[in-house]
């Protein structure tokens, strides 16, 4: 086939491409800027977060939130523009696609985004869900009949799957719960215990510096925020942050624990012995691995960048199509 293979991450915060042969070719967030409700003139990624700062005719929106489509209408502009960033306006040969989507997007969901990746062009559309693309993107081989456990944490949800012969066998999909929640509580408890408010990017300095699943030494970090009287400078523990990794932790664990109650014992025993796969941005939080390892007496193993096995896994599944056509669906 003559036409680009393109895969496609599309999570609630960033939107990652690869193309066959070429790589990963952006990495945006999920976001869009759009005229008078008119898809004619909208612009994607950073570039809608500055159009929509400069002229106010423009409105931003997400089209994902918590992992779900949340704006069919600009989700359906995202893919077109990752379709032209990948492949180019004028074609010849027409592209196949890879989608990689939550484990628990809808239908509807899953045919608006199949439609949008035909009218943007596709020869054969498909969507893969998250946890079995992190696991290709991981280098899992899911073709044999052994039994993985993969633990993907994203900003919008968190997808848990015992994975076996190319498909599922028992998985949770906490749509809703990523790592966006932990920033939501972190950013409400500086404003309900401090009275200070603080922008996105020091909440990411927050939780990069002092945030840690499990005992440590207590941390400190001095930031800046908006108070009643303007500018003020406050100190944040480490311990402070307790209860909100606590609130994060608990729903996750319990996902864990139900999947592998689920899971038929002869792949547990596979699982037991290879461990578990800890996958997506929300893997990066300092003591994570350790703490499901704790709690659910089994290894865990981090990608040295999680964050990006979901699109490789779209990368790999884009040479496997006819292997993997009974996990995905798609469209032709």
């Amino acid at each position: 086939m003559l036409g680009k293979k393109v895969g496609i991450d599309l999570g609630t915060t960033t939107t990652r491409i690869i193309v066959k042969g070429e790589g990963m070719i952006a990495s945006e967030p999920t976001a869009v800027a759009i005229r008078d409700g008119g898809m004619q003139a909208a612009v994607f990624g950073e570039a809608a977060f500055e159009t929509a700062a400069e002229d106010p005719e423009f409105q931003l929106r997400r089209p994902v939130a918590g992992g779900a489509i949340a704006d069919s209408g600009s989700a359906r502009w995202l893919v077109n523009h990752a379709m032209i960033r990948a492949a180019g306006r004028q074609r010849i040969f027409k592209p196949d696609v890879v989608i990689a989507v939550m484990s628990s997007l809808p239908g509807g969901q899953r045919r608006s985004l199949l439609e949008a990746a035909a009218l943007a062009g596709a020869r054969t559309a498909y969507l893969l869900d998250a946890p079995l693309a992190s696991a290709m993107g991981a280098g899992i081989r899911l073709s044999g009949p052994n039994g993985h456990l993969v633990v993907d944490i994203g900003a919008g949800k968190t997808d848990i799957a015992a994975l076996a012969l190319e498909g599922t066998v028992s998985g949770r999909c906490l749509a809703g719960h990523g790592g966006m929640r932990l920033h939501d509580c972190v950013a409400e408890h500086v404003r309900q215990e401090h009275g200070v408010t603080v922008d996105a990017a020091t909440v990411e300095e927050l939780i990069a510096s002092l945030a840690r699943v499990g005992p440590h030494e207590e941390r400190r970090l001095d930031v800046m925020g908006e108070g009643e009287s303007g500018e003020a400078s406050l100190t944040i523990t480490s311990t402070e942050l307790n209860a909100c990794l606590d609130a994060h932790m608990r729903p996750i664990l319990a996902a864990i624990d139900a999947v592998i109650a689920d899971t038929p014992e002869r792949l547990m025993a596979d699982i037991k012995r290879e461990g578990i796969l800890l996958c997506g941005g929300g893997a990066q939080l300092e003591g994570l691995d350790s703490a499901i390892a704790t709690a659910m007496g089994i290894e865990v193993h981090r990608e040295s960048q999680p964050q990006l096995c979901a699109v490789r896994g779209t990368g790999y599944a884009l040479d496997n199509l006819d292997v993997l056509k009974r996990a995905l669906m798609y469209i032709r």
